[in-house]
């Protein structure tokens, strides 16, 4: 029977062995097994059981000539992902530190996982202490004003999914507790092109969320400011045209021309009533 250490260092071996095939191919673009052997020092017959396997997940894949390997399509699609998350997050921070210097409050920067919005960014302000949502945790996709306002903007068909899958939970969302009261909350939040909220969560407790939108018009991530209600909505500051302006700031950077994910508005009641 194999040792339960004996199998994890094994199993590191292996995931140490294959950084370094898809690094030699990165930085080379294609090599023969002969060239991989000399880049990394691994004997050709085990290369050949790791290309193989890398091969089946899609990570490397047969070069232009016969014998070559290179990387992948979805090792480079995860890449690319990766990429795209940090220039998002790259982008977005200018904006955020000059949101959160003029109002003094919490921002956030959030991306779609799943089901789920996941905090990527956040700059602390006042009463840093209400805030739950920390950097690296996601909230569902219904809860919140940055996730809303990345689900509102969403293709018919990935809110329909969400919806359905909501629909088993009771309560639907800590916000809406109804199905109606969440597509309600989608169609407004599509239609005004901004999540608002004057107390999500707990009495008091408000915020605003934007949609950021890449090149393509699809809804990359959201930024967001929250706080005391009777502060961030009764001071002289519009913090609903800060959001707003400063997402539409950052999806210029992404290469966007415009909120041209607006082209998704009222989908949430049309989803409601092609399920009904």
């Amino acid at each position: 029977m194999t040792d339960t250490g004996e199998a994890s260092v094994g199993g590191m071996g292996l995931i140490t062995k294959s950084v370094a095939v898809l690094q030699a191919l990165a930085a080379s673009g294609e090599l023969t097994v002969g060239q991989l052997s000399d880049a990394t020092g691994e004997p050709v017959s085990s290369l050949y059981r790791l290309l193989s396997s890398l091969d089946a997940v899609g990570w490397v894949e047969q070069g232009s000539k016969r014998g070559k390997f290179r990387l992948g399509l979805d090792f480079l699609w995860l890449g690319a992902r990766l990429e795209a998350q940090l220039d998002v997050r790259r982008l977005a921070l200018p904006e955020l530190t000059r949101l959160h210097e003029a109002t003094g409050e919490t921002v956030f920067l959030c991306i779609r996982r799943g089901m789920s919005a996941v905090c990527i960014e956040r700059i602390d302000g006042r009463d840093v202490q209400i805030h739950s949502l920390r950097l690296g945790e996601s909230l569902p996709l219904g809860e919140g004003v940055a996730p809303r306002a990345i689900l509102a903007f969403e293709s018919p068909d990935f809110v329909a999914r969400y919806l359905r899958d909501a629909a088993s939970r009771a309560p639907v969302s800590a916000i809406a507790p109804e199905r109606e009261q969440l597509v309600r909350l989608l169609d407004e939040t599509a239609a005004s092109g901004v999540a608002v909220a004057e107390a999500d969560w707990v009495d008091g407790i408000g915020g605003v969320g934007a949609p950021i939108f890449d090149h393509k018009g699809h809804v990359v991530a959201a930024l967001s400011i929250s706080g005391l209600s009777g502060r961030l909505f009764s001071g002289d500051i519009d913090v609903v045209a800060l959001v707003t302006q400063a997402a539409h700031a950052v999806s210029l950077k992404l290469g966007s021309k415009s909120f041209t994910g607006r082209v998704n508005r009222g989908q949430a009641n049309s989803v409601a009533s092609q399920e009904q």
